[in-house]
């Protein structure tokens, strides 16, 4: 099973996770031969991978941290939620009370889940579209804030806690028009201001509604604050910070760095990691350091080449250790000739380190086409 962009992929390739789009709706199932008017429709929705059954690591499953159909629900609840709170009837008030409860509730079912596989690591691509980003932005947010506060060693009581904050963290962006939100290109200084304002209308939601409070309040104002001060929309400094937002924050980054966004495609998570140590000032350290300990920065079926000389498919990751995967090698770099495959933990061999990642289309077909030997 493997990520593969979708101006890769090839009619009989099988798909290995289910294909959805917009509220959810399913384009392909797991188990579906792709066709090439298949192929062709996934280009023009604008899906840009999906995960398919391949000759290179066919023995290999990626393991979400949580279940589909919790982080489905997740979902739904989350934009109900958000949608929701710019409804001030009394009839939707006793609705958003109802939702709260049900947040609450999946929250249990995720707490739980995360607390019985402790030692995952984040493998999975989160797949997503435009029309939902916020609402799967932010259970992704959720979930590795969780996964974060549990390798901090917080009690449960606290997880629920920040991970309604995280749900809720981009409230204020519902306030936001669609057309600064969805912008393909630079935001104009404007439209900048008015973006930067999401944490400030989201905390006027919460107010107004007197639905959610507590720890919830601090994530959805305090999520861009940073410890060196530089943060928005107050310019906190650390100690005016309590450790929900901090975080909320280090996910949140993440989060949006990895992910597709109309005015660029997602960074790598080698890179997106990279990028956040540029800016690492503005986040406490000792979260950043836990936070990595609970994702990759070579996910599972990455191509990866080695400083040994060998090109190999990433075949599995350790807790703690997002640089030294397992990797399985395929081919020489300089030449790409292909090898009889043989595996190497790179927690084995310190000397053995990643130095670069391939594209797809930089690795010749013929040699993740091959069978196996």
């Amino acid at each position: 099973m493997r990520l593969v962009p979708v101006w890769a992929l090839r009619p009989g390739m099988e798909v290995a996770k289910k294909v959805t789009f917009g509220n959810n709706s399913l384009l392909l199932n797991a188990g579906v031969k792709l066709q090439m008017e298949y192929i062709q429709q996934l280009k023009k929705l604008n899906i840009r991978a999906i995960y398919v059954h391949d000759q290179l690591i066919p023995d290999v499953e990626i393991e979400d941290v949580i279940l589909d159909q919790t982080r489905e629900k997740a979902v739904k609840l989350v934009q109900a939620a958000l949608t929701g709170m710019r409804d001030d009837s009394s009839s939707n008030y006793c609705r958003l009370l109802n939702i709260k409860e049900e947040l609450y509730d999946v929250l249990d079912d995720i707490v739980g889940q995360l607390l019985s596989a402790n030692n995952l690591v984040l493998n999975l691509a989160d797949i997503r579209h435009t029309d939902n980003y916020t609402f799967s932005h932010s259970v992704n947010v959720a979930v590795l804030s969780i996964m974060t506060s549990i390798s901090m060693g917080l009690k449960k009581s606290q997880l629920k806690d920040i991970g309604m904050g995280a749900f809720l963290h981009d409230l204020g962006k519902v306030v936001v028009p669609l057309s600064i939100l969805n912008k393909p290109g630079r935001l104009t200084e404007d439209e900048m201001a008015e973006m930067m304002k999401h944490p400030l209308y989201g905390l006027e939601l919460v107010k107004a509604r007197h639905i959610f409070n507590g720890p919830s309040l601090s994530i959805i104002y305090k999520h861009h604050e940073r410890i060196n001060g530089k943060g928005y929309p107050r310019g906190l400094q650390e100690s005016e910070m309590e450790i929900y937002p901090k975080i909320c924050a280090v996910s949140d980054v993440y989060d949006a760095l990895v992910s597709d966004r109309p005015y660029r495609p997602g960074f790598k998570p080698h890179r997106a990691m990279e990028i956040m140590e540029e800016e690492a000032e503005g986040f406490d350290l000792e979260i950043m350091q836990k936070f990595y300990h609970n994702v990759s920065a070579y996910p599972i079926g990455t191509f990866v080449g080695l400083n040994d000389g060998y090109i190999g498919v990433v075949v599995k990751n350790v807790h703690g250790h997002p640089t030294r995967p397992q990797v399985r090698i395929i081919c020489r770099k300089d030449d790409f000739e292909p090898l009889k495959h043989f595996e190497v933990n790179l927690l084995d061999d310190l000397k053995v380190v990643v130095d670069r990642v391939y594209e797809d289309n930089e690795i010749p077909s013929y040699i993740y086409f091959r069978e196996p030997s």
